[in-house]
């Protein structure tokens, strides 16, 4: 079974169509997937009804990625994964519009940092696809103007937290974010811990906020990592999740969809806790 529970359209910061996505998904022989994009599930009618038109196997889980406050460090965030959420309620989506507002006002902050800092750019190069937009946007925009080498080059001293042109946002807490998914009946996973900053002080407390488990077997993680949340996550009486995190970036050695995600037990077990809610 390929189980690949994190990935990415042009409804936020992918560069596949949630239509061309979903044809790539059955292309890579994949047996479950979700579209988890920035703070927006636009792309998931889209991706279902592609997916009502091929003969193939695949099925799709409604998923979302929201970006939250962390809880310990000042100016710092966390993302939350949800899955199975019943998406389409109203004041879920008014919320996420609220979210994506807040996006598109600190991405325009960063651009007038960049601007003071002697970069040319503005809204209009950033070129979004969807209506969630974010640093990543500007990252591109950045390189297609010449001034990086590569997109990730933007997050080594500028838009990174601690960058010269970084710009915290503030959404919604992390007990807040399980909580919205939970409201709609869906399970929330803790998305790539290693990149959290003090993610071992974070980890012991989110059965106790209402999550169902966190990210494992993410391929940027070494084998290292993998082992040792695996073994936190059965400690804390976790799910083990995971996910490529993919985004179509074209980049030589990209992740492809089904290079990362959990068993079919530990699925089967997310998705009994999504019914269960």
């Amino acid at each position: 079974m390929k189980i690949d529970l994190h990935t990415h359209s042009t409804c936020s910061d992918g560069n596949l169509s949630p239509s061309d996505l979903v044809d790539f998904f059955v292309k890579m022989d994949i047996n479950i997937a979700s579209l988890t994009d920035h703070d927006s599930t636009e792309g998931l009618n889209e991706a279902y009804e592609r997916l009502g038109t091929l003969d193939t196997h695949l099925e799709l889980i409604p998923g979302i990625e929201i970006s939250a406050v962390h809880p310990l460090v000042r100016n710092s965030e966390v993302h939350v994964l949800g899955y199975f959420m019943h998406y389409n309620d109203p004041v879920f989506q008014q919320t996420l519009t609220y979210f994506r507002g807040q996006r598109e006002l600190r991405c325009k902050k960063i651009i007038g940092r960049l601007n003071e800092l002697g970069y040319q750019l503005s809204w209009d190069d950033l070129k979004p696809t969807g209506s969630s937009i974010g640093r990543p946007h500007i990252a591109k925009a950045l390189f297609e103007k010449g001034y990086l080498r590569t997109p990730k080059d933007a997050f080594k001293g500028l838009l990174n937290e601690g960058g010269s042109a970084f710009v915290h946002q503030e959404n919604i807490s992390m007990q807040g974010a399980v909580d919205l998914i939970r409201s709609v009946s869906g399970v929330a996973v803790l998305a790539h811990p290693v990149y959290v900053k003090n993610y071992d002080a974070i980890l012991p407390t989110l059965q106790e906020m209402g999550f169902s488990g966190f990210e494992v077997f993410y391929p940027e993680f070494t084998l290292h990592e993998q082992k040792q949340l695996l073994e936190r996550a059965h400690q804390l009486n976790l799910l083990p999740c995971g996910g490529s995190d993919y985004h179509a970036t074209g980049v030589s050695g990209e992740n492809l969809p089904g290079t990362g995600g959990p068993t079919q037990d530990i699925f089967n077990e997310l998705r009994r806790r999504a019914k269960a809610s």
